[in-house]
This record gives C-alpha cells, structure tokens and sequence, in this order.
C-alpha cells in the first residue's frame, strides 16, 4: 500500500453540476497484482479523523483489507473511442 498527500479536485455530475471533492490517490498490490485508485468521501474523512476509534492509518508496506468500486465509462472523441476505467476504495481495513 502508498498513498500519495490528499489531493482536491472539482467533480461535474451529470446534471452539469459541480462539486469539490476531497480525495488520496492510493496504489494497493500484493505483489503481484497492482490497483490504482481514489478513495471515496467516507473513508477520506476516516483517514483524517482525529477519532482514535474510527481513524485509519494508511501506513505503507502493511497489509489492508479492501473495498473497490470499479467503474467503467464508453467514451469518443476526435474519432477514437475506449473505455475509461477508475477505481474507488470505498474502505480499508489493516490486516494485523
């Protein structure tokens, strides 16, 4: 597990409106397979929690027990076409 500093970004919904989202860009792999991801907002606020009951410490080269949203999305543009993959982490657990 890495985790990169927490990082901001404006989020367009699908009615045009916007929303800034707090957000870490973690990297989870077992050694052998690799995910690139985001958190999601409830486990966000769980990283920066100050509730030593509910904070999670993302510590690098430990083990966690994870909870993914992968989302596929069609897209075109200029005459090309694929897919767009992301991956949200929803939550995490450390394995102890």
């Amino acid at each position: 597990m890495a985790c990169s500093i927490k990082k901001q970004r404006t989020w367009t919904r699908e009615d045009g409106t916007q929303k800034l989202i707090d957000f870490y860009e973690v990297k989870l792999t077992d050694g052998t397979d690799t995910i690139f991801g985001e958190t999601g907002g409830a486990l966000t606020a769980r990283i920066e929690s100050t509730d030593e009951q509910t904070k999670v410490r993302l510590i690098e080269g430990h083990w966690y027990a994870v909870r993914c949203n992968f989302n596929t999305k069609d897209w075109e543009a200029d005459g090309k076409s694929g897919v767009k993959v992301t991956v949200n982490v929803q939550q995490m657990m450390e394995m102890v």
